[in-house]
């Protein structure tokens, strides 16, 4: 006797008991599948409010560094303009410190990569390498506080400003990807965005131009080694 037949002459023999049984076990287990499906789009659903939340916080910090960089770019201007640049000095000052404390605030949306290879006689929040959407806002200030009423009047400075702000731009709309929510409508579930890696080679540019200006800035070196292996840690991120 096979098995499929042992089965069936086995069904056979069920009574009424036995088929209420066997059709409330079946409700039971197609209930449990209805319920894991409802109650997964929830926990998606609420992954993805809880994203939107934090979202909205990088928006404000972003929204100002904006402000400042494009501020920065104006200043950049009206330096090479400027008969009296003396009289810039003010709002220079006042950009720097705005600067500075947005760079600290975005520290916390955006920490340090590599904390355990570099910087380890910092403080804990400054220890490893600064992302690029941070270098953005700290090579805009460094570029602020070369514009004295005694340097030399130059274009690059404001073009500079512009590239960190793009960079900045670039930056933001990939952390909190706006594409996301409209894919989160139509699936009701988290997508995995693949981030855009290109922002650590136009850092590397960025800071590789500001050296070449302002040698004795305390601009760390990214060079080739360190590109490839931001890049390197990113996809084992992802």
């Amino acid at each position: 006797m096979t098995i499929v037949t042992a089965v069936e002459d086995y069904v056979r023999n069920w009574g009424v008991n036995e088929w209420v049984a066997a059709v409330s076990a079946a409700i039971a287990f197609f209930s449990l599948i209805l319920n894991w499906n409802v109650v997964s789009k929830q926990t998606a659903l609420q992954a993805e409010t809880m994203k939107a939340e934090i979202d909205r916080d990088v928006l404000a910090w972003a929204h100002e560094a904006i402000d400042a960089l494009s501020e920065g770019v104006w200043l950049a201007r009206a330096h090479t303009a400027a008969a009296n640049r003396a009289m810039l000095a003010e709002p220079l000052a006042k950009l720097s410190w705005r600067l500075s404390a947005l760079a600290d605030r975005g520290r916390m949306f955006f920490p340090n990569l590599a904390p355990d290879a570099h910087g380890q006689e910092k403080p804990g929040a400054f220890q490893g390498y600064r992302p690029p959407v941070l270098d953005a806002v700290l090579f805009g200030l460094y570029q602020v506080e070369q514009l004295t009423p005694t340097a030399p009047s130059t274009e690059a400075a404001m073009k500079f400003m512009q590239d960190c702000r793009r960079l900045l731009v670039s930056e933001v709309q990939t952390a909190i990807d706006p594409r996301r929510r409209q894919r989160m409508l139509t699936r009701l579930m988290s997508g995995v965005r693949k981030s855009n890696s290109s922002g650590f080679r136009i850092a590397a540019e960025l800071s590789s131009n500001m050296r070449s200006r302002y040698p004795d800035l305390p601009i760390g070196e990214r060079g080739a080694d360190w590109l490839v292996e931001m890049e390197r840690r990113l996809r084992k991120a992802r």
